[in-house]
């Protein structure tokens, strides 16, 4: 599935409690209705593009694929960045 927005929160988090591996959850606005408002950036794609980091995506706009990994679980396989296009809240 095809999704552009803008990224609202960004969370790291590890896959797996005790895992050596971690992943982004981004929670997201503006896609379409029935679309998912949650994605999540797998460690795979964290180590290929260190530009992907938590405290610089928060306010961007995206353009993403997504699959549905889980019941509510959507994992990104490419996800591309823009510049910054809300205001910081500081």
């Amino acid at each position: 599935m095809h999704l552009h927005g803008f990224i609202m929160s960004a969370e790291l988090g590890e896959v797996e409690a005790g895992s050596d591996e971690i992943e982004l959850t981004l929670r997201v606005q503006g896609v379409g209705p029935g679309q998912p408002r949650r994605i999540v950036v797998p460690y795979p794609i964290l180590l290929a593009d260190p530009s992907i980091d938590a405290d610089d995506v928060v306010g961007r706009g995206f353009e993403a694929e997504v699959t549905q990994a889980g019941p509510s679980r959507w994992e990104v396989s490419r996800l591309a960045l823009a510049a910054r296009v809300l205001r910081s809240r500081d």
